[in-house]
């Protein structure tokens, strides 16, 4: 380890002094916070972040880094205001939700928020409604038109290539499966998805109601007569002025003051060096304290705090990863391997568990809510649902003592599904590829590719998922005993909810994002203004130049295996789709994670792969 350090360490050194020395500058009487929203908001934190930047990109934005950063501007005297750019946010509505939330406790500090759209979309324009302010570029468009779902179906694909679906599923509103078998929803499927598109469109008025003191009915008339021209959107009362960019700092200079001093790197690590001209030392030895303070690793638990770990992504068996392509997943050695870190941290009173995930491989989620349970009888386990916490994201939620969803969260969908894929008819007759089978053993073929499942091997499936679908009710009893409010089985059978939906049927217990998550977690451990720890912990330098060799470090709770969402066979359409449609590209390739994950595991927790609101 010594080595590596010592064999990188001048190149890092050279390599940082460009990037970091920057002489500090004088304090502005007033500081607005500037914030731009472009791109992804990440959940769980983006490994080697640091690096990241210290390599020229962005830091990545993450919810609970937003939302901490917020919170920290509303209690400081200097900050009095903030200046939000939204240009094209990659976000979901119970994202909108939480920023929403922390803007308006800003606001309620005495505090302005003004919000500068060049075009804005359904929910980029929800954003911009937390505002005290809004302006719009002149000859721009206001392109709200309503939410609407989009479901891919692959049945008639398949059908053209010479490709077999064959799928099972426990419970009828269980749809994961219908994209492979059906090429268009099955009437229970209908019924799920507009009972959640009624509820997802009613919180998405409301958010712009509240936001522009508004009549709901005005809002939704507005947004029948969408898209909006700028002058048409400033009628309605939705924007408050149309201008120029250079308007809107000039509106921003009147409004906080000439000497106003605009803030983009609020609260971040600051990377300035003093160098003492008389000690020829002095700048190593200021280069090595900027080191180990960027890639120092996490912060010590020194004292008492809260822990939170992330289920982020599609729930695998092994290690967690992040695919700039399939999207991230929640490894259950990983997420297994938080949890355990985090109970056994004395300093750490009580554990967050944030979920935003859609489900995956029903061992996985299993494991999870092993450890999750685990933690729950030694320490206080509040749940904070994200976007989504569907299916197996469900599973991994319900040993939370308190689960908190946002009105938007899509969530619940207990059911299993199981299937594979028959290649014989596209291999042998449009190819020309025969295949020839050897087996020992009665279940040997089980997943054969060449043919679907005989009557007995389908009855063994369907009784293996009705065990899978019996331990998953179970482990809710067990989990939310009295608190769920009548008949379970009249909420399964892969019924998807809202959370205010969820809340409503005892599947969860409040309504709030991770910020009430979080408070209500330090009032249960007692504790005011905690530290918040994030788990797994964070490498420190010598690990990541370890990493960087390829070097095995050492970790007590990681194995090490290869992640579905390296195979090849998933990125092949990549290169071709990245560019020109990344929302079909990341369906396609999740739809083929899922099938993979059956053709593993034969059974699997997970929602439909391609719901597209928007």
């Amino acid at each position: 380890m010594a080595d590596t350090r010592l064999r990188f360490g001048a190149i890092w050194m050279l390599v940082l002094a460009g990037a970091l020395f920057t002489p500090a500058s004088a304090q502005a009487e007033k500081q607005v916070l500037r914030l731009l929203f472009n791109g992804p908001i990440a959940e769980a934190p983006v490994p080697d972040a640091e690096l990241m930047v210290l390599l020229g990109g962005e830091k990545p934005m993450t919810t609970l880094g937003l939302i901490r950063k917020l919170e920290k501007a509303a209690d400081d005297a200097d900050v009095a205001g903030i200046a939000m750019i939204i240009e094209q946010p990659s976000l979901n509505l119970a994202q909108v939700e939480e920023i929403t939330r922390a803007l308006k406790a800003f606001r309620a500090k005495g505090k302005l928020v003004h919000a500068y759209i060049d075009y804005a979309t359904n929910l980029s324009y929800a954003l911009a409604a937390a505002a005290d302010h809004i302006t719009i570029a002149e000859n721009s468009q206001l392109d709200i038109v309503g939410l609407s779902a989009e479901l891919s179906f692959y049945k008639n694909m398949l059908d053209k290539i010479g490709v077999q679906a064959d799928m099972l599923r426990c419970g009828a509103y269980k749809a994961a499966a219908e994209p492979f078998i059906r090429s268009e929803p099955s009437p229970e499927f209908a019924e799920n998805i507009n009972w959640l598109l009624d509820g997802l469109y009613a919180r998405w008025l409301g958010l712009i109601a509240e936001g522009r003191k508004l009549d709901v009915k005005a809002v939704e008339k507005a947004v029948d007569e969408g898209p909006l021209s700028a002058e048409e959107a400033l009628k309605a009362k939705l924007v408050d002025v149309v201008g120029s960019y250079d308007d809107y700092k000039t509106r921003l200079h009147k409004e906080f003051g000439a000497d106003v001093e605009f803030v983009k790197r609020y609260d971040e690590k600051k990377l300035e060096m003093e160098i003492d001209p008389s000690n020829p030392f002095s700048f190593f030895m200021e280069m090595n304290r900027v080191m180990e303070e960027l890639f120092g690793g996490a912060k010590e638990t020194d004292k008492p705090g809260i822990g939170v770990v992330y289920v982020d992504g599609g729930i695998m068996v092994g290690p967690s990863q992040n695919d700039p392509f399939s999207g991230s997943t929640a490894g259950s050695t990983s997420v297994r391997a938080a949890l355990e870190q985090a109970r056994q941290d004395e300093n750490v009173k009580a554990v967050v568990l944030r979920v935003s995930s859609p489900g995956g491989s029903a061992i996985a989620s299993d494991i999870i809510w092993k450890a999750a349970t685990q933690l729950a009888k030694e320490k206080p386990l509040v749940v904070s649902m994200g976007g989504v916490a569907g299916s197996g994201g469900y599973y991994v939620s319900i040993p939370g003592e308190t689960i908190f969803a946002d009105e938007s969260t899509i969530t619940a969908s207990i059911g299993v599904v199981g299937g594979k894929l028959i290649w014989n008819e596209l291999w042998e007759n449009k190819i020309g590829i025969t295949t020839t089978e050897f087996h020992r053993g009665k279940h040997a073929g089980l997943m054969s590719f060449n043919r679907p499942w005989t009557e007995e091997e389908r009855a063994w499936v369907t009784k293996w998922m009705n065990e899978v679908y019996t331990q998953f009710k179970a482990r809710i009893q067990t989990s939310r005993g009295d608190r769920i409010k009548g008949d379970l089985e009249s909420m399964a059978g892969g019924r998807v909810f809202t959370g205010k939906q969820a809340l409503e049927r005892g599947l969860v217990d409040k309504i709030g994002g991770l910020a009430d998550a979080l408070a209500y977690a330090a009032d249960k451990a007692g504790l005011d203004k905690p530290q918040v720890f994030v788990f797994p912990r964070e490498k420190g330098l010598a690990e990541v130049f370890a990493q960087l060799m390829g070097e095995e470090t050492e970790d007590d709770w990681e194995l090490h295996s290869t992640p579905l969402g390296r195979d090849p066979l998933l990125r092949l359409a990549a290169p071709l789709l990245s560019e020109a449609a990344p929302h079909q590209l990341r369906t396609l390739l999740s739809a083929l994670q899922n099938l993979a994950l059956l053709n593993r595991e034969r059974v699997g927790c997970f929602m439909p792969y391609g719901l597209n609101i928007r």
